[in-house]
């Protein structure tokens, strides 16, 4: 499955600077590509997101200048939901072509043969740099996603507030509610780090530790957030003094005047990654489109646009100003003290634990 055998959990990466200057070699000019000599001109291709502030910033940096260079027309999608993949396999109608997915997705995905193989020679996709656990012969990874340790500013500040996952469960010190995440995914790395596990001895997790900490501190949790913006409103709102928070959706928030504040310190780190719907008509200018995506100028900028999230490649890093790498959630001078999720272990395990957690909440 794995393009790279070997799991190196490397440091955080990067994403985007200035697009239009990166030569593109799979989308350059050609005598079939119309008046403009562009080699995709007129063609569409329909790439799914996550919406929000996340699109909003890949429209900027990633789709229009892709659109320029090219001369495709790309058409925006969001929800990528792993059933709605499935459905359009099964259905041999595959409307999306390229879809930004979370990477515990991608195996399996892959088992379920509901991606096209990427071209890495002939698109010349990149991957120096990349995370190598997370790169497969389906899939690169886009962007890296941060659950962080987030406050509410009025209960707490940058010169007091939980500094650690044990902190964070210490309701003496830190009193008031505290929100997680609704997915075991993540949200039990924090718990298993809240309860003295050292990240290299994060895997396999002790399930049956964490629930045991979980029966321990349940009256602290006022609920479990199904969304980011419902992260955000629970304790931005007030509802919630402590919450388990995508940074990304914590640093946005904060920009915009909310009342929220996080921490990167022991944050957990996921990942998205861009694959190929099995059945897509339109591959060459798919995988053009993820070569030029990740490739590290284009990540300096996305990154430097939407700072929640850090680049997806450590290449990236040489094209973004000091200033930028600082306001990432996830940067070199942080990543030594982050997670990395093992989405392999996830994968043979994940079914299980969620069923389990779901009864473990109505109990």
């Amino acid at each position: 499955m794995k393009r790279n055998l070997r799991k190196v959990l490397s440091a955080v990466t990067a994403l985007t600077l200035t697009a239009a200057a990166l030569p593109l070699s799979s989308c350059g000019s050609s005598s079939s590509g119309g008046k403009s000599g562009k080699k995709f001109e007129g063609q569409t291709l329909v790439v799914c997101s996550w919406g929000g502030a996340i699109q909003d910033a890949q429209r900027k940096t990633i789709f229009e200048p892709f659109m320029e260079k090219t001369g495709c027309i790309i058409e925006e999608a969001t929800e990528p939901d792993p059933a709605k993949i499935k459905s359009m396999v099964e259905s041999g109608n595959m409307e999306i072509d390229v879809w930004d997915v979370d990477t515990d997705f991608v195996p399996r995905g892959i088992a379920q043969d509901l991606f096209e193989k990427l071209d890495f020679d002939g698109a010349n996709i990149q991957t120096k740099g990349m995370n190598e656990a997370y790169v497969t012969d389906y899939s690169v990874p886009c962007e890296t996603s941060t659950l962080c340790i987030s406050w509410n500013s009025d209960d707490y500040s940058q010169d007091n507030h939980p500094t650690t996952w044990a902190d964070f469960f210490d309701t003496e010190t830190y009193p008031g509610k505290r929100t997680l995440y609704t997915n075991p995914m993540s949200m039990f790395e924090s718990i298993l780090l809240a309860d003295g596990v050292a990240p290299e001895d994060m895997y396999p997790l002790d399930v049956d530790r964490a629930f045991n900490f979980l029966d321990k501190h349940k009256g602290d949790i006022l609920k479990f957030w199904e969304s980011g913006a419902e992260s955000v409103e629970l304790v931005a709102g007030g509802e919630c003094a402590l919450g388990g928070v995508w940074g990304g959706r914590a640093i946005t928030a904060k920009a915009d005047g909310q009342k929220i504040d996080y921490e990167p310190n022991q944050a957990i780190l996921a990942s998205d990654s861009f694959v190929i719907g099995k059945g897509s008509q339109n591959q060459e200018l798919a995988n053009a489109f993820i070569a030029y995506a990740t490739s590290p100028e284009v990540v300096a900028n996305y990154a430097t646009e939407y700072p929640g999230n850090a680049p997806c490649t450590t290449e990236a890093y040489q094209y973004m100003s000091d200033d930028a790498v600082k306001a990432l959630a996830s940067n070199p001078d942080t990543s030594s003290s982050q997670l990395f999720i093992d989405v392999d272990w996830w994968y043979e395990n994940y079914d299980k634990v969620y069923e389990r957690f779901q009864e473990w909440k109505i109990s």
